[in-house]
């Protein structure tokens, strides 16, 4: 009986080894300032490899939009969940659903749901660490819910355990 126990303590030990290594944390942090409006977002992210090219994860997410010129000022936050296949060449194809809850300084909210698909690349900054770049365009933009450019870009950094 203990060497069974033993046993499935080193397989067990093993498997979370690895699938650690496969696993990067990161995300994206942003400022600016377009059309008078200064804007805000944060959005950590972590992700896993399934297999060799193939990559899934999560990422929570707010973004604060104010108007410089006034006191009017939006909000959004919300999570998306996201699928990229990686080419031998740095350059991979992403995939996300995003859902977002939206409000602003006059008591109106409302929910959103956005579908980006894009393009980026990758390159390696380190041994564990990487540095990325994308381009999406919302397949459910709506003009009425314009609190984000379409397409987007987004840029941002992993680190693999």
């Amino acid at each position: 009986m203990l060497k069974k126990k033993v046993f499935i303590s080193i397989v067990s030990l093993l498997i979370s080894i690895n699938c650690f290594s496969q696993m990067q944390l990161g995300g994206t942090f942003g400022l600016g300032i377009t059309n008078n409006y200064f804007s805000a977002d944060i959005a950590p992210e972590l992700s896993y490899t399934l297999v060799k090219h193939l990559k899934v994860g999560a990422s929570p997410f707010i973004l604060y939009n104010r108007n410089m010129s006034s006191t009017y000022w939006t909000m959004m936050y919300g999570g998306r969940m996201f699928a990229e296949y990686h080419f031998d060449f740095n350059v991979f194809v992403h995939a996300e659903l995003e859902y977002s809850i939206v409000s602003d300084s006059e008591g109106y909210s409302d929910d959103v749901w956005s579908l980006p698909l894009g393009i980026g690349g990758s390159t390696a900054v380190t041994e564990h660490l990487e540095a990325y770049a994308l381009i999406l365009y919302d397949v459910l933009y709506d003009e009425a819910w314009a609190f984000r450019t379409n397409p987007m870009f987004r840029a941002g950094v992993r680190y693999r355990l």
